[in-house]
């Protein structure tokens, strides 16, 4: 029996460029892999809104959603995903200092020496030839 279709809501929170990145913990789908926070929708949130509720939740600073930059539809041994990747940035006055573990912020020529899941090599290389994801 196959497992439904799961939609994930990502935030590519870039801030001075550099960009939020963490590694998935052992025990979990695809642990060791470095990850942007994200997350399951949970209906009737929008991906963007599931962006934004989950990077809160993984790494306590609060981001907007800006815009949707790609979405990429994959199937993994564990089940297929529909990854909908956010451009986001963070709110007003949220320092970027106030991060909880494991995230950091990685520069953008950093990024190729982080180990992403299969699925993210399309964004990847979007951030990677630009100059700003906006």
């Amino acid at each position: 029996m196959s497992t439904p279709l799961q939609t994930i809501g990502i935030s590519l929170v870039e801030h001075q460029n550099c960009f939020l990145v963490g590694i998935r913990p052992e025990g979990t789908v695809l642990a060791g892999f470095a990850e942007f926070p994200g997350g399951k929708q949970l209906l009737p949130e929008s991906t963007a809104e599931t962006a934004v509720r989950e990077c809160l939740e993984e790494t306590g600073l609060q981001v907007e959603a800006l815009r949707l930059l790609h979405q990429e539809q994959f199937v993994y041994d564990h089940g297929e995903v529909l990854l909908d990747f956010w451009h986001c940035k963070l709110v007003d006055n949220q320092s970027p200092d106030s991060l909880q573990s494991p995230w950091k912020w990685v520069p953008r020529e950093e990024l190729n020496s982080c180990s992403f899941p299969p699925a993210n090599d399309a964004i990847l290389e979007q951030i990677r030839t630009s100059t700003s994801v906006d």
